[in-house]
């Protein structure tokens, strides 16, 4: 055996030994990834910001750097420009949608029980005089109406109000904020002198010049998709936001800001947003009125269509290109792990390790003169193991990848 024989067939044991290892334990590494994540939690927010801001201070740089008499300043001022644009849109909206939000859902939480109770006094009566089962269902729909009542009683209100505590108490929440904002302007006035150093640290280590092309090409693939998805899935969850706020201030609905933002928020979560979104806001109008339930639902259901079928693509075009079940494995998996954000990153996460995977597959099949297209290897599909042919009953398609 060789020597680069022995290697690979070594590094191949470690990696299959590693992986194993994770599985194993992969409650232990996703506490440590959560400890690591949190004490540097600045420095992960302000390479995030610098990350999705990049593009808008490179458009006001080229801007800028196209009059001469400031070309020589244009990247200091742009990042100046991007800095207050994004302090001026957070101004507005503290100034503007912060207040009202809290005291809709101040206005909110002390009606609630009331709310439920009329709400569930009327499904007993519709089914004390429907109802053959009526006794049977009256109770244990009393005993749910209790059950909930209580917990809003004590634990909700608690929970509301403990919320609002720790959003007043805002210490430790805007030094971190600040170094954040420190670390993105750091990060946008020299952000190629640092990519260069990433780069250089890179080519010390690797000597292996196809393996470095290798990894530029998914790092390129990478930053298509996690800019492509992020970038999109913001704008395309603030059009809903505002299409539903508008939506419901036509018809005149109760909470229109407070279910806006929700349906908003849980829209940028692929898939099981809309769902998650429309869940709790559905709820909250049924204790109201089902009337404006029943409206409000169906109008989700044509706007999650709108918005799937022609905002969402028009936005965002083919940034991921994920098939469906790959994307719940991935929400479900990074969600688990890591939360709401997990959600959010854990598709264009799992995508870049598809693309990884689809690489490396497909270079080891060319080296053996195997075809590379799925639909190539259907049931009829065989290897000639003496001569090494291969043969396709079926003739799989020559054309593009059907993944």
């Amino acid at each position: 055996m060789n020597k680069s024989k022995f290697m690979t067939n070594f590094l191949s044991l470690a990696a299959a030994i590693l992986l194993l290892f994770a599985l194993f334990h992969i409650g232990q590494i996703a506490g440590a990834v959560r400890m690591f994540v949190s004490g540097l939690q600045p420095l992960w927010v302000g390479i995030a910001f610098a990350y999705l801001l990049c593009p808008v201070a490179s458009f006001f740089e080229g801007k800028l750097k196209k009059l001469k008499k400031i070309s020589g300043i244009a990247r200091p001022l742009s990042v100046v420009i991007t800095s207050l644009a994004v302090l001026a849109a957070f101004a507005l909206l503290c100034a503007v949608l912060l207040p009202q939000l809290i005291s809709s859902i101040s206005d909110l939480v002390p009606k609630l029980p009331g709310m439920l109770e009329t709400q569930l006094t009327r499904l007993q009566k519709f089914l004390v005089s429907n109802n053959q089962f009526a006794a049977t269902t009256a109770d244990l729909v009393e005993s749910a109406e209790n059950m909930l009542v209580t917990w809003i009683k004590t634990n909700l209100l608690s929970t509301v109000y403990n919320l609002a505590s720790s959003l007043m108490s805002v210490g430790s929440a805007i030094v971190n904020v600040i170094l954040a904002f420190i670390i993105m302007i750091y990060l946008l006035l020299d952000r190629e002198r640092y990519l260069n150093q990433c780069r250089k640290i890179f080519h010390t280590v690797s000597r292996n010049e196809r393996v470095n092309d290798a990894v530029y090409d998914t790092l390129r693939q990478a930053n298509k998709m996690f800019g492509g998805f992020i970038s999109g899935k913001l704008i395309d969850s603030l059009i809903v936001g505002v299409i539903c706020f508008v939506f419901m201030l036509i018809l005149g609905m109760d909470y229109p800001l407070i279910i806006s933002v929700i349906v908003g928020v849980t829209n940028i979560i692929p898939m099981f947003g809309p769902f998650i979104g429309a869940i709790p806001s559905a709820f909250l109008l049924l204790l109201v009125s089902p009337k404006q339930c029943i409206i409000f639902l169906i109008f989700i259901i044509v706007l999650q269509q709108v918005d799937g079928n022609i905002i969402g693509p028009r936005i965002m075009g083919d940034s991921i290109g994920l098939p469906a079940l790959y994307i719940t494995i991935a929400i479900l998996m990074f969600g688990s792990l890591f939360g709401f954000i997990g959600m959010i990153i854990g598709v264009p996460t799992f995508a870049t390790i598809y693309y990884v995977i689809k690489r490396v597959s497909e270079y080891f099949l060319r080296k053996r003169g195997l075809p590379t297209e799925t639909s190539a290897y259907g049931p009829d599909f065989r290897i000639s193991v003496k001569s090494k042919d291969i043969h396709n009953e079926c003739g799989g398609d020559d054309g593009e990848d059907d993944e």
